[in-house]
Order: structure tokens, then sequence, then C-alpha cells
């Protein structure tokens, strides 16, 4: 097999953002189906971009011995039952987050992967992201060799450093803006709220970030909105996730800080990292994944992107609101399925299997029990590990 024959169930604007482009752009990848309930979206996508069949019943793509891989961009809550039919059909499957809603789910999930024999992937796609992949090697570089600037002040050359000034911090910060959501997102069934919908991007980018494994969480705020998690690490690393659901979209959405060892890291919503305190300070700037507004902003870089959300603002005022030019920093969806697909075909690990899936899950059904405790919960660690038979 040199090529991956996938199946897109469902039709709608991510997948038409993100999917669609994505398996057309792989060279290892061929389009077969468009899968959704709606003729219109499903025969757009035949039309906009090639796919060879289209198909309103998902259990035809689960059963169509031409398709290898099915990836799926339906709603939160049928994400387990699509997940199952796939992995019935014994093909390989790739998911939106989350992978799971329940625990319950999660153990389903793994068993069905291992009695198909198929690979599973969660569409945790920001490790992927180039940004994000150039800061953690800074940060897991400097860690290993702990060097900073010449112009560093030390007040005592002689103390000891303490136990906590060997760990790391890093914080997340969301400016996300509630006036975009749909109400499927908030809805308790459909969408969970969130931190099951959203934070769980973060939940498991924190993990992979720090390279280690929570022992402890506690939340403050709402399941369904703002919120903020705290994260204790194993190794005595500290993360803080604040997502406040108030802000704005004229300005970039993520921000991210990791300091360790007398020096910082930063990423800006992946379109620039910056390096200080650490020997070798260094800013580096990363395209759009798409870019709408190329007369903006060319400078490149956070500035420059806040150039073009402004750009895009305007053009959309000026069009009587029905222009909205595609703006999306490079944030590893891409990669992501580029990693699978070589999974597939070479039979390698999926790069964020089942096992993953289910971690992020059980940690954002933690911070919602800390919600509603009031209280810090521990990770257990037979629940975060979860073994299947």
């Amino acid at each position: 097999m040199d090529r991956v024959r996938v199946g897109v169930i469902g039709s709608g604007a991510f997948a038409r953002s993100e999917h669609f482009p994505n398996c057309v752009r792989n060279p290892h990848v061929e389009l077969v189906t468009a899968c959704d309930g709606s003729e219109e979206k499903r025969m757009a996508a035949v039309r906009d971009f090639g796919a060879l069949k289209a198909e309103a019943d998902a259990e035809k793509v689960f059963s169509d011995p031409e398709i290898d891989l099915v990836i799926l961009a339906v709603p939160h809550d049928v994400h387990f039952e699509m997940i199952m039919g796939a992995l019935r059909g014994k093909k390989h499957v790739l998911c939106e987050k989350p992978m799971a809603m329940t625990q319950a789910e999660s153990y389903e999930v793994k068993k069905a992967v291992k009695r198909a024999g198929t690979k599973l992937c969660v569409d945790y796609n920001r490790r992927f992201s180039p940004s994000m992949q150039h800061m953690r090697q800074q940060y897991h570089n400097h860690r290993a060799r702990p060097e900073v600037s010449a112009g560093q002040f030390v007040e005592d050359q002689t103390r000891p450093k303490l136990p906590e000034e060997k760990s790391s911090m890093l914080m997340i910060r969301i400016n996300d803006e509630s006036s975009t959501y749909r109400p499927v997102h908030l809805d308790w069934k459909t969408g969970g709220g969130q931190i099951i919908g959203e934070t769980c991007h973060w939940l498991d980018l924190a993990c992979w970030l720090l390279d280690d494994l929570p022992v402890r969480v506690y939340a403050t705020g709402s399941a369904r909105l703002s919120h903020i998690i705290s994260l204790d690490f194993a190794q005595g690393h500290k993360a803080c996730i604040m997502f406040s659901p108030v802000g704005t979209f004229e300005y970039p959405k993520e921000l991210f800080e990791i300091m360790d060892h007398a020096a910082l890291f930063r990423n800006l919503c992946f379109v620039e990292t910056e390096s200080w305190g650490a020997a070798g300070t260094e800013r580096k700037t990363f395209p759009l994944q798409f870019d709408g507004c190329p007369e903006a902003g060319q400078e490149g870089g956070l500035s420059g992107y806040i150039a073009k959300l402004q750009r895009r603002a305007e053009v959309h005022a000026e069009s009587g609101k029905t222009k909205w030019p595609d703006l999306f920093p490079d944030k590893g969806h891409y990669q992501l399925l580029d990693g699978f697909v070589e999974a597939i075909l070479n039979d390698k690990p999926s790069p964020v299997d089942e096992q993953a899936g289910a971690r992020a899950t059980y940690l954002c059904l933690r911070a919602i029990e800390s919600i509603r405790l009031g209280a810090p919960v521990p990770v257990n660690m037979e629940d975060f590990e979860m073994f299947v038979n």
C-alpha cells in the first residue's frame, strides 16, 4: 500500500477548513468519500475537494472495502458511536477531540482498538505545530544543560538550589470569544462544555510539553465556560491553564510560557517564539497555514498576525459583513494527519493514540470534579494509565 484511502464523516465548517484540504494536499492520501446527512454539504465536498463518492449513511463508509481510514468531524456526543462503528469495520480512525466524554467510553474505545487490530489517532494537533515543536525543543535542550545569558545577576553564588528551583512552570492563557460558540458546544449532553470540548487540547499539550505525568488537579470557575486549571506533576513541575470566553478575536487566542532554570520560553499563538535568559536568546517567526490577507502584516510574527486580524475586520465591515478572509496559524493539523498516514503505511505507533485520548478525557473529568467539589483532586494512576485486557 502506498496510499491511504480516506472517508471523511462530517462535511461541516471544520472539515472544509482542515480535513478536506489536508487530505487533498497529502500525496499519500486518496479522498474517496465525503459523508454527511446534508446532501448540500456532501455534494459540496465532492465538487470542491474532488471526493470520489458522496454518502449519507456512515455505516456504508464503515463497511466500504475501498476505505482504509475514517476521519470523524462530527459532534462530541457521537464520537463514541462513530469510533466504535469504524473499528467494527476494521478501519483506522482519526477522530476530533475529545476521543470520549466518559471513562466508560474511553475503556470501550481502547478495548475496541485492541480487538480491531487497527490504529486510532486523536486530533490533538497542537503537539505538531512547527512553532510548538520548536519551543519544546528549546525548553528541553535548556533543561538538559541549563546555560543562562552572560548578563544574569546572581546574589549568592554559594547557595544550593532548592527543589522548587529545579522544576518548570508552564502558563497557558486562552483568549476566547463566546459570541463564536454554537449552542451545541454549551449543551451539557452534546458538547459537554468548554473543559471537555476545548481545554482537553491544553491538558494534553501540558503533559507533552513537560514530558511528565500529573498527580493532582485543582480547578475553579465553570466547567461550561470560564475556568482556571492548575496541575501538579510528578517531577514537581506545575502548569496553569486560564480559559476566558469573554476576550476578543481581534487579538490572537493562545499564549504559552515555560519558565525553567532562569529562562523563559514563549509561544505567541503559533506565529512567533521567543526565548529569554537562556544562552543564545532567540526570536523566530512562523507563517500562517492559511493567509487570506497577504497584503497586511508582512513582517510576520505576532505584530504581523495582529495586523492581518485588523485587516480582516476591515474587510468584513467594508463588505457589509459578507466577507471573512481565512486566517489560520499553523496549529499542526496537516502534520498530525501526515504523521498518522505514515504510521498506517509503515505500521508505526499512532502519534496520538487511544491511551493519550483517554488521558486527556480523564484530566477533563478530574477538573470538572474539582470545580464541583471546590477542592483539589488526585490523579489516580489506575484511571490515568487505564489497563485493558
